[in-house]
């Protein structure tokens, strides 16, 4: 906010210097003329509205392959949406650019062997509607399967070869 109030002086003083100086040549500030001209100048200020060049660079490196990205700005960072090999993925960046983690969404049978072999040993009459992989900064990986028979739906949580009902649901 400082800083917007900053460059909105800025720019008031400049229009005031300009209307004062006798220029040789006509050149025309409209762009500054109306309220909204003013916001739209401003908000290109906006802190929260470019992305991190280092995330953008981490981001080429590694997945040289994503089609469609797609960049979102929040107040704790940044987030890429973008297909890869066919699935989608998210990944999401600090405001300083570093990678903090990825999410993949796929279904049943892109799920690895060990880990849908412990869900259904458990849980076979379900079945799973869709995973998120997240991948964390320190090599960690955290599968949430989604999954339903005909009465719930139950969201698992498996980490460290643990697995624990994150969520459970009545379909009636």
């Amino acid at each position: 906010m400082k800083k917007i109030l900053f460059v909105a002086a800025i720019l008031v003083c400049s229009m005031a210097a300009e209307s004062r100086a006798k220029a040789q040549t006509t050149k025309s500030v409209s762009y500054l003329s109306n309220a909204k001209s003013l916001e739209k100048a401003l908000s290109l200020f906006d802190p929260f509205g470019s992305i991190n060049t280092k995330a953008v660079r981490d981001f080429k490196k590694n997945y040289p392959n994503a089609d469609g990205e797609q960049w979102y700005s929040f107040k704790d960072g940044f987030a890429v949406k973008f297909k890869e090999d066919g699935l989608q993925h998210m990944s999401t960046y600090s405001r300083v650019g570093n990678w903090l983690y990825t999410i993949i969404y796929y279904e049943e049978k892109k799920l690895p062997e060990n880990v849908r072999a412990m869900v259904k040993s458990i849980y076979y009459d379900y079945s799973i509607t869709m995973v998120e992989e997240i991948n964390l900064h320190d090599d960690q990986t955290i599968y949430l399967v989604h999954m339903q028979d005909e009465n719930t739906w139950k969201i698992l949580k498996i980490a460290d070869r643990e697995m624990s009902i994150v969520e459970d649901f009545n379909k009636k």
